[in-house]
């Protein structure tokens, strides 16, 4: 199965990356590191995170990293990781 990070995960993270490397520039590349490395593993237990909150859907689900809640999708071939967020109220972007 494969993982794939849809542009909006992508723009999201990068917003992140710039935020975090304004303190320590180190920080945000282990980051980086860290939360696609969660991603790509999620091929080998996709259905291990909770349900997710936002959607009434047993194959989107809520990947927990280091505070951020990444949102996927469980699809017959593939996982979409479709969103990345922290505190903020998400907006369905599936719709």
């Amino acid at each position: 199965m494969t993982v794939r990070l849809q542009n909006s995960f992508i723009a999201k993270l990068r917003f992140v990356l710039e935020r975090i490397a304004e303190d320590k520039k180190s920080a945000a590349h282990s980051f980086r590191r860290e939360i696609l490395h969660e991603c790509q593993n999620l091929s080998d237990f996709p259905y291990r995170c909770r349900r997710s909150i936002h959607y009434n859907d047993d194959n989107i689900r809520d990947l927990i990293f280091k505070g951020y809640t990444i949102i996927y999708k469980i699809m017959d071939d593939e996982i979409k990781v479709f969103a990345l967020t922290k505190y903020e109220d998400y907006k369905d972007e599936l719709s």
